[in-house]
């Protein structure tokens, strides 16, 4: 009746969408900008794309045409969750702390992370389509870093200057911009203790960040 896969295999996937969704509305669609809660709902985006393979794999009786949608769908969602989000973050910033970014120097970065991450990802999905078995190397920055940096650099904001601030959150996209698109070898960490780990930290740092934000 309806087409595209709606079965627990891609859950995670779209759990990780919703986050993503409701990051960016609480960024544009009220009248006080939440950036603290959209910054941990872009960290809840990274933790479920970091668990919808795993939990993928786990479903019994895939067939190949399964496999072939996860990919797909996990790119296309990278790219909402990865690419534009964080983008759309950095206007929230600039727009709550009243710091202009100049055209100039803000668009040409924000093109050249946006081109570097998906191209990064049409890398992924086609290099993923010739593998036998899962990747087990990541060649360049995955996209997905951007749930772990740019929450981390946030942190900035109670240390430095807004202004400066803004702009060395800017910066960072132009230094990811180049990570992921310059052709190294990284290991893919697969053990369950990573999951745990990453998930523990998800934690505190959201944690953290809502303390800044009372206390402040």
């Amino acid at each position: 009746m309806f087409i595209g896969k709606y079965n627990k295999s891609v859950i995670v996937t779209y759990l990780g969408v919703l986050s993503t969704i409701i990051g960016i509305y609480l960024l544009l669609g009220t009248e006080t900008i939440h950036i603290t809660i959209a910054t941990i709902c872009l960290m809840i985006s990274g933790i479920c794309d970091m668990f919808d393979g795993k939990v993928a794999r786990m479903c019994k009786g895939r067939t190949q045409e399964d496999c072939d949608y996860g990919i797909q769908i996990d790119s296309l969602t990278d790219m909402v969750s990865f690419i534009a989000f964080p983008m759309i973050i950095l206007y929230g910033i600039s727009q709550a702390f009243k710091v202009s970014l100049c055209p100039y120097i803000a668009i040409p970065i924000l093109a050249l992370f946006t081109i570097a991450g998906i191209s990064r990802l049409a890398f992924f999905n086609v290099n993923a389509a010739l593998e036998d078995g899962p990747v087990k190397y990541y060649t360049g920055l995955p996209v997905t870093a951007t749930a772990i940096v740019f929450p981390l650099l946030y942190l900035l904001r109670y240390i430095v200057d807004v202004k400066i601030f803004v702009y060395i959150y800017l910066g960072a996209f132009l230094v990811m911009a180049f990570l992921m698109v310059f052709k190294f070898h990284l290991k893919k960490p697969k053990t369950n203790s990573w999951y745990v780990t990453c998930s523990i930290l998800a934690v505190i740092m959201s944690a953290i960040l809502i303390y800044l934000k009372v206390r402040k």
